[in-house]
């Protein structure tokens, strides 16, 4: 990446963790990135398609680990393939849970940004295809139940780490990786356990009744 240019996506992040929006002009960001302000337009048409570089930065980690999931079927085991992808997941929402707050908090702003990931064609939902494509590939080689509807567990585990890191950082958590990393893994289990009771399990509580 162009240094100038990556100067200027850093500075933009600095000032949208610290500041917000409030102090996010063209002038302050070249200011912070030490380049002239017209070279910003030099590279970025306008603010939103700055901002979409700053997140498409951040989740760029992310979006390679996905890449890299096909090369993870049949090995290891399949809750710790997961949970090294959700706990990626989780760890990007968390720094980018304030820029999101920015976003959707100027109207105008969250449209903009729409319009390019329209025109990108690019979005967290392939992300989540490409972990669907993954527990499909589980699922054909027998460790994951034939019974799970894999696109509906994709979303359901993307979901789970976005609102986990949103919900720690709202509440003033410190991202804690032990922590969350612990609880991704109570989320996997519960979910790869299952709802419904179990015959033993229905068996004992009809032997406790008797």
């Amino acid at each position: 990446m162009n240094e100038n240019r990556q100067n200027i996506i850093y500075a933009t992040e600095r000032l949208l963790q610290t500041h917000g929006l409030a102090r996010l002009t063209m002038r302050e960001i070249a200011r912070k990135a030490k380049v002239a302000e017209g070279l910003i337009y030099h590279h970025f048409k306008d603010k939103a398609e700055l901002i979409f570089e700053v997140v498409e930065t951040r989740v760029s980690e992310t979006k390679n680990q996905m890449l890299n999931l096909p090369l993870q079927v049949g090995t290891g085991s399949l809750s710790e393939n997961l949970e090294e992808v959700l706990f990626s997941v989780y760890h990007i929402h968390y720094e980018i849970t304030p820029i999101i707050n920015c976003i959707f908090a100027d109207e105008k702003l969250r449209v903009r940004l729409q319009e390019i990931v329209k025109e990108r064609n690019m979005g967290p939902q392939y992300a989540i295809e490409g972990l669907d494509v993954y527990l499909a590939a589980e699922q054909r080689l027998g460790r994951l139940s034939d019974a799970v509807e894999t696109t509906v567990l994709a979303k359901c585990l993307w979901m789970i780490s976005i609102q986990s890191a949103m919900l720690d950082r709202w509440m003033g958590n410190e991202s804690d990786e032990t922590q969350a990393r612990r609880e991704i893994r109570n989320y996997l289990q519960t979910l790869m356990v299952g709802f419904e009771p179990r015959k033993k399990t229905r068996a004992k509580q009809y032997l406790k009744k008797k």
